[in-house]
């Protein structure tokens, strides 16, 4: 099977989904800023590296516990799908392909959105929705081709894209072809990532 994969925030869409859905919940429900200090200081200590980023983000979801997760997932999305630039649209992408979604962000927040744009695939953090809790490892570098390669072991790469080849360095070492995404524009890259 061949499959195209894309990495979704800052490369889908032109920012981090978790982030901008923090930031719409907050002003959605103001009761939420109870809990701003906490999160302001647990991000300070992220930023500063004095807690690692899966210990950050073990705790930084907690706050869906607060709301109805999948009601204000699905309200999100309903305002914020016109962001996804036009490349990723299920009628710009190669219909000869299976595409596959890999993100870092809650898979609470990514699989709705996955599944209105007909992503066959869906690879990110898993997290409880209802307790925010996460429930193994961030999806991120090398841990993107873990998971990829337990739910894909015979899978075929032709295409990778992402925002950054720092970060991403992992998931663009298994395609044929590499495109670089920046504010929905692609440009290939070639790059010996091995």
């Amino acid at each position: 099977m061949q499959v195209d994969i894309y990495d979704f925030d800052k490369t889908a869409v032109p920012y981090d989904s978790a982030l901008k859905y923090w930031n719409w919940c907050l002003l959605h429900r103001p009761y939420l800023i109870i809990i701003v200090p906490f999160q302001f200081i647990c991000s300070l200590l992220a930023f500063l590296r004095i807690i690692p980023i899966p210990v950050y983000k073990r705790v930084c979801f907690r706050f869906v516990r607060l709301l109805n997760t999948k009601k204000t997932v699905k309200q999100f999305w309903d305002k914020r799908q016109k962001d996804v630039y036009p490349f990723f649209l299920p009628e710009n992408r190669n219909a000869d392909r299976k595409c596959v979604l890999i993100s870092a962000s809650p898979n609470f927040l990514i699989e709705e959105i996955a599944a209105r744009l007909k992503v066959d695939y869906c690879i990110s953090s898993p997290h409880d929705e209802r307790s925010g809790k996460l429930l193994g490892n961030v999806c991120r570098r090398d841990e993107k081709v873990k998971r990829f390669r337990e739910l894909l072991p015979d899978a075929e790469v032709c295409d990778v894209y992402s925002d950054s080849i720092k970060h991403d360095k992992y998931i663009f070492s298994l395609g044929k072809r590499r495109f670089l995404a920046k504010k929905g524009t692609l440009k290939e890259i070639n790059c010996d990532f091995n």
